[in-house]
């Protein structure tokens, strides 16, 4: 399901999730925020987290931990982001080019109660 990166959208689409007719057990959600809109359609619903359904966020916002229940997500590594685009737009000034048109970075696992 696709999402704006707000609450909204994920209060939304989890309802719609939860309407299917094998709703899911576990929502992977693309951002925190989206994975607190998650959660609060999931209480809305009496679901139990992590019993019922497993909910994981993406990038570690310093909300996560203070969700009920606080929230697994994964690290977003930030500051390795940005010293790999800066290399990057320095190659580039240099005239060097590249082969890459991404760029993957590990994200750590931060194991909370929501799974």
């Amino acid at each position: 399901r696709s999402g704006n990166w707000e609450p909204s959208s994920g209060y939304s689409e989890t309802h719609v999730l939860m309407d299917l007719d094998n709703p899911p057990d576990g929502i992977f959600c693309a951002n925190d925020l989206m994975a607190l809109g998650c959660i609060d359609a999931l209480k809305e619903r009496g679901v139990s987290i992590p019993e019922d359904v497993s909910v994981i966020g993406f990038d570690n916002r310093d909300i996560a931990q203070f969700t009920r229940p606080p929230l697994t997500t994964l690290h977003l590594p930030l500051l390795q982001m940005g010293s790999m685009a800066v290399e990057m737009i320095n190659d580039i000034a240099g005239g060097l080019k590249s082969n890459h048109d991404q760029l993957k970075v590990e994200c750590q696992l931060i194991e909370r109660e929501s799974v």
